[in-house]
């Protein structure tokens, strides 16, 4: 009888490491998943130590960087340490919600072939928008962001139908799996062209409009890397600087991609992007008109990320909302930087209370609603002004530009500390 309890221990020890490895591949495949389909490193770090404790991994010691996650995990004397690498991450709001959904509902006692067969069920979902609606997205989300800078019906036409040729063209090169930085120079192109060409089309019907050069840069950003942008401000707050910096660099360098495109074609047909324009409506109306603008704004950047549609509407009514104030706010007097902060921390607060709710991924209620928010336009005016001579404007956009974010962080960063406690944890 002892010889064959000894017998069965010994087995039991023979399958531990195999169980181990199942375990820790589950664990590793999920994190893999989060951070492809655009999770912060901190989310990602979260989510993976929730599914290991559920399936009994006493310690995991992980560093989620931008597309690459090192995992150390350990159970009594067996420890075990992967590498997983994504090669082309892509945004996926469904899938992160998804996912946030299963870590949440894990216990103690998770096997680690059933984490594996409902991360294949997530794998397994197609893309929750067609083609033609991420391309309508785009369009709205671009020609609201013309209404918002004081354009016309006019320029959001024309705005509208270039964003929607560029996003087109956009998703056919990304097929091709070519250069992210190509890709989005092409893209940028294109929309600029046919924006160019709407607007000489309307002239030519006798509707000229008068701020045109104004509203070119709206053409173009659904191009500002927004879930880079703002993880990585997120992951830089938490001093998270292996993530930060690697998403900021990598923002920087698309937005330089679009700013080149936007300079050649600027100065191939002699028009200016520095250009400011009024408002063409006038109050109320004008605060009417910023608010649908900012639904269908943040509405369209929600869609373009395959937003789930309650999340996405969710989105769009607090960046609405949050954008009428920070302008209401600029008209008032302040600073564009306390303006934005003041409303990205509305947005943060208002996450949290409906997050929950929605059992969402705070990243996908935020990232859309803020990136109406987002001086796309100033930013491009900077990177046309050095490459053009002009030092001054481009300092001028440059500083703007960047004090914006600046302030977007710390509004998101404020509403995190103040209601989830592990953000008063640096790193943790």
């Amino acid at each position: 009888m002892a010889e064959a309890s000894d017998a069965s221990a010994t087995s039991e020890l023979r399958l531990e490491p195999v169980q181990f490895i199942a375990r820790t591949d589950a664990v590793m495949r999920l994190g893999a998943m989060m951070l492809g389909a655009g999770g912060s490193s901190a989310r990602v770090r979260d989510s993976m130590e929730r599914a290991a404790h559920a399936l009994g991994i006493e310690e995991l010691h992980t560093r989620v960087g931008m597309t690459d996650i090192v995992a150390t995990a350990s159970r009594g004397p067996l420890f075990r340490t992967r590498v997983a690498e994504i090669r082309r991450p892509a945004i996926d709001a469904d899938r992160l919600t998804e996912i946030k959904r299963l870590t949440s509902s894990l216990r103690p006692g998770t096997s680690a072939p059933q984490l594996q067969r409902d991360l294949d069920a997530i794998a397994a979902r197609p893309r929750r928008y067609p083609d033609i609606l991420r391309v309508l997205g785009a369009a709205f989300a671009c020609a609201a962001f013309a209404l918002l800078g004081n354009g016309g019906w006019q320029e959001f036409l024309a705005v509208g139908i270039a964003a929607g040729a560029g996003q087109f063209v956009r998703m056919r090169l990304a097929r091709l799996r070519t250069n992210d930085f190509l890709v989005v120079f092409v893209a940028a192109g294109t929309s600029l062209l046919v924006y160019l060409g709407a607007t000489a089309l309307l002239a030519a019907l006798g509707a000229p409009g008068a701020q045109h050069d104004a509203a070119m840069t709206s053409a173009v950003l659904y191009l500002v890397p927004g879930f880079p942008l703002v993880t990585g401000a997120l992951d830089l707050a938490r001093l998270d600087l292996n993530a930060g910096i690697a998403r900021v660099v990598y923002a920087t360098l698309l937005l330089l991609a679009t700013g080149t495109a936007v300079w050649g074609v600027a100065a191939l047909f002699h028009t200016s992007v520095s250009q400011t324009a009024s408002p063409v409506f006038d109050e109320p109306l004008l605060s009417v008109v910023r608010l649908l603008a900012g639904f269908v704004g943040v509405l369209g950047f929600a869609v373009l990320f395959d937003t789930p549609p309650a999340i996405a509407l969710t989105a769009a009514a607090l960046g609405a909302v949050a954008g009428v104030g920070r302008l209401a706010l600029v008209d008032a007097g302040a600073t564009p930087p306390l303006a934005a902060a003041v409303a990205a921390f509305a947005v943060g607060a208002g996450a949290f209370l409906f997050g929950d709710r929605l059992r969402a991924a705070r990243v996908t209620l935020t990232v859309p609603a803020v990136l109406i928010m987002v001086p796309g336009a100033a930013a491009y005016r900077a990177i046309t002004g050095v490459i053009a001579g002009d030092t001054l404007a481009a300092i001028q956009s440059g500083l703007t530009a960047v004090f914006v974010v600046v302030a977007l962080a710390i509004g998101l960063t404020v509403a995190r500390v103040l209601t989830e406690r592990e953000w008063t944890r640096p790193g943790g």
